[in-house]
């Protein structure tokens, strides 16, 4: 028997998504107690789920996980920071697409580092609030 909880709420950053069958969606997830992880998003796809803006990538969120065979699945969603001014400026995007990029292929699913996920969400804070120290 697996030693894997039953449920797990956590504080996640959204790496990237990926869709997943007829309505759902698949995420990789980097969080500060549990390291990267992947969860499907029953239903994310269609128009009146109400989940699915809270989980877009450069998305910091607070979730309620529970386990199914393989993945996690999410069952709540609440956005803690959004980062909106990163999708208004192109350039901005491209630093922050960067910094998601170097955590997602540098990190191992599983292996939890809470330095590099605050360093991820002060890097995203900077960059929404339009500091110049990447310039």
């Amino acid at each position: 028997m697996s030693n894997r909880p039953r449920s797990l709420r956590a504080e996640a950053l959204v790496l990237r998504h990926h869709d997943w069958g007829e309505a759902d969606r698949l995420l990789t997830l980097y969080t500060r107690r549990h390291g990267k992880l992947r969860a499907v998003v029953k239903g994310a796809r269609k128009l009146r789920s109400r989940k699915a803006g809270h989980l877009e990538p450069f998305t910091h969120v607070a979730l309620l996980m529970a386990a199914g065979h393989d993945l996690w699945i999410v069952t709540q969603a609440e956005t803690i920071s959004a980062y909106l001014k990163l999708r208004d400026d192109l350039v901005l995007t491209g630093y922050a697409a960067y910094l998601i990029e170097l955590v997602d292929r540098f990190t191992y699913e599983d292996e939890a580092n809470p330095s590099i996920f605050n360093l991820c969400i002060q890097t995203l804070k900077r960059l929404n609030d339009g500091q110049d120290a990447f310039m």
